[in-house]
């Protein structure tokens, strides 16, 4: 998968990630959205793009790199993430339970995409 075609598989499902919980929210009349929701989903998005745009060149390398670029990019990606809540941990004083949920959310999801679409490259270039 190109790197043009992940971006806008990715803008697309981003945008339903994001908007699916304030669809809930408003139907179903339950607060569950941190005020710092927007600014997470936002902070993830561009942090994804960034990871999968240095994998996917390290994939297309080959050889060794390939799999030390996904993984290293897994690992940045995950450390910068959890710096970004620490820190919203300490700085915000509203409910850290629903933070955390907010962030879980959205981060296992970007990384789920993420990931899908790193392995279609790795099957691509197997085939050849």
């Amino acid at each position: 998968m190109s790197i043009l075609k992940f971006l806008l598989l990715f803008s697309a499902f981003a945008g339903l990630i994001v908007i699916l919980p304030y669809g809930v929210e408003y139907f179903f009349s339950i607060s569950f959205l941190s005020k710092q929701f927007l600014f997470i989903a936002f902070f993830l998005f561009f942090l994804t793009i960034i990871v999968y745009i240095i994998s996917y060149l390290g994939i297309k390398k080959g050889g060794q790199n390939s799999v030390l670029s996904v993984l290293g990019g897994l690992t940045v990606k995950m450390i910068f993430s959890l710096a970004m809540i620490l820190l919203l941990f300490l700085k915000t004083t509203e409910n850290q339970k629903v933070l955390a949920g907010n962030f879980f959310y959205i981060y296992f999801l970007f990384t789920l995409f993420e990931v899908i679409c790193l392995l279609r490259n790795l099957r691509d270039q197997n085939k050849m």
